[in-house]
């Protein structure tokens, strides 16, 4: 699976998963019932698998966002990124999410995993508590607050 022009490579953006908690208006996988219907994500065992240690040793940046699913919503987004950070200790990890899965402690962990200086979460927030959830459905405010207030307090950067 590794070859020659594959070392040239040093950023990459993964979809780890199409799930998503959000059921925004305009988003294709709210209104597409072809991919609402197959929502799926990586393993950890197929990421290592598609991301061997050598090549996540040459990369300077792996993004995780996605088109469909927020990587938040995926099983093994903590160990993917624990396994990432392992073997490559200065890469920088970006993700972006609507905030509004998981909990506390899981960002709480995420905000520790994500420690170097240009390593970020990009939190999704359309509006104001009052107008976040038009655009955001299903993403309660309180809760997109406590998360992100639990990243940042553990020394992430959002």
């Amino acid at each position: 699976m590794y070859n020659s022009t594959m070392d040239q490579i040093d950023s990459v953006h993964v979809e780890i998963t199409s799930r998503c908690n959000a059921k925004c208006p305009m988003c294709s996988r709210t209104n597409n019932p072809i991919i609402l219907n197959n929502q799926s994500e990586i393993s950890y065992t197929d990421f290592v698998k598609f991301f061997p240690e050598t090549f996540i040793k040459q990369l300077k940046k792996i993004k995780f966002c996605g088109n469909y699913g927020d990587p938040a919503a995926g099983k093994y987004s903590l160990d993917i990124y624990n396994y990432v950070r392992s073997h490559n200790p200065k890469i920088t990890l970006g993700m972006n999410s609507n905030g509004g899965l998981q909990t506390t402690v899981w960002w709480h962990t995420l905000g520790t995993m994500f420690n170097q200086p240009l390593d970020y979460v990009v939190f999704s927030i359309d509006g104001l508590e009052s107008t976040n959830e038009t655009y955001r459905k299903n993403v309660k405010w309180s809760k997109l607050m406590q998360n992100a207030q639990a990243f940042i307090q553990a020394g992430g950067s959002a």
